[in-house]
């Protein structure tokens, strides 16, 4: 703990709050080589307080786009009930894993993100009825990004929202909106258990969450606002940057 850095850690939650308010991440896949790279924190500690800041952040977010009329309450809960299932056994795998394995699995799933985005897909459909989805696809989606809620603390937007718009159908920006329930569903099925195996440190805990409700306040304001192309290349943009950084870190 004496190589953690106190003064950064509002920044990098100010950082993580605003693009899960963005994109619909949830802040996680951003936060975690934040707060180990640069917070000093531990990984295994880092990924408690990064599901705590998910958890906050995405309530504040969700609740954003749900006035902008942009989640599907059907799909976030139908989602977010598998996660919780996938939540709890993630989390307790987590612990008999090594800090390597762990970055292999994460830079794994965000490559798997990228492909996915790579796909051409219809982005926006005035026909998409809320509900209308694959239940069987729905479940298989939930319970894989609750076990990465379990395993690295973050809530897996960043893998949920190709998943939602590639093999759902669901439209981006519906995607966007809905992902953060389910985040926030799958976030709090997994908590108790990262408390119970020693993961959450609350002092470290509430100075990140001093700047994730500010950027969870702002990030949804310029998401509603901004062209559906142009979200899905930002999104596209920070996973290629973290595969990148996190995997160079990994292999050095």
């Amino acid at each position: 703990m004496e190589n953690v850095v106190i003064w950064v850690l509002p920044f990098i939650g100010l950082t993580g709050g605003f693009i899960a308010g963005l994109l619909g991440l949830g802040g996680g896949v951003v936060m975690l080589p934040l707060l180990t790279f640069v917070g000093g924190i531990p990984l295994k500690l880092a990924t408690g307080t990064d599901l705590v800041h998910v958890l906050i952040v995405s309530g504040t977010g969700m609740l954003s786009h749900y006035r902008g009329g942009m989640v599907d309450f059907k799909a976030g809960f139908f989602l977010g009930a598998a996660g919780i299932v996938g939540g709890f056994a993630g989390s307790f795998l987590s612990v008999q894993l090594s800090t390597r394995s762990l970055q292999l699995i994460y830079l794994f799933v965000v490559s798997l993100g990228i492909i996915l985005l790579f796909i051409p897909q219809k982005l926006e459909d005035e026909d998409y009825r809320k509900g209308d989805f694959n239940k069987a696809a729905g479940i298989a989606t939930g319970l894989g990004v609750g076990s990465l809620a379990g395993l690295l603390g973050v809530g897996g937007g960043f893998i949920i929202i190709p998943l939602m718009t590639y093999v759902l159908k669901i439209p981006l920006r519906v995607a966007i909106g809905t992902s953060l329930l389910i985040i926030l569903i799958t976030s709090l099925g997994t908590l108790g258990a990262k408390f119970g195996v020693g993961h959450v440190n609350p002092f470290i805990t509430v100075i990140v969450l001093s700047g994730s409700v500010i950027g969870a306040l702002v990030g949804p304001y310029v998401s509603l606002r901004s062209p559906v192309k142009l979200l899905r290349l930002i999104l596209l943009s920070v996973l290629v940057l973290i595969l990148i950084t996190v995997g160079y870190k990994t292999i050095l």
